[in-house]
């Protein structure tokens, strides 16, 4: 039986092809698979309905467990782990259930920027060697991973999201 997990967009903003991002922790695949964002608006989602399993001390990233056993991996900025916490603003702790959309965080992408650093924002399945047999990008809008027993897709939200 083929299960189906939908993953959001974590912000608006152009979606990218994981290995079109500028860390190469993450294009490489190292950490698994996923895509990478360009966010346009401040406020972060959750991309997938789960437990909260892990909140960095520095806000940068948080991971997801979902009921299927994905973890999701939501890494805002690339190396903001150095600007400890300040341009993030959590809207959730760890050990809390979230369901795709709501409210993470909320990231100062001028704060970002003036650091001298990207916005773009990763999700990556961290256990996707385990969990997903591929991932496609499809139309810069959605995603389709295909998995032994699951086959979650990806729908971006609107590209106005209220604040």
């Amino acid at each position: 039986m083929v299960k189906k997990v939908k993953i959001v967009s974590p912000a608006a903003g152009k979606v990218l092809a994981l290995s079109a991002t500028n860390d190469e922790v993450f294009s490489t695949g190292m950490m698994g698979e996923g895509f990478g964002l360009e966010p346009v608006s401040e406020q972060v989602v959750a991309p997938v309905s789960g437990k909260i399993t892990m909140v960095a001390d520095s806000k940068h990233a948080v991971g997801i467990t979902t009921k299927e056993g994905l973890e999701v991996l939501v890494h805002m900025g690339i190396d903001t782990v150095g600007l400890n916490g300040e341009p993030f603003d959590l809207a959730i702790q760890d050990g809390q259930e979230v369901k795709a959309g709501q409210a993470l965080a909320t990231m100062s992408l001028e704060n970002i920027k003036l650091a001298g650093l990207e916005t773009t924002t990763m999700v990556i399945i961290t256990n996707s060697s385990d969990k997903l047999a591929g991932l496609d990008l499809l139309k810069k809008v959605k995603l389709k991973l295909v998995k032994k027993l699951q086959q979650p897709t990806l729908k971006q939200l609107p590209r106005k999201m209220a604040s």
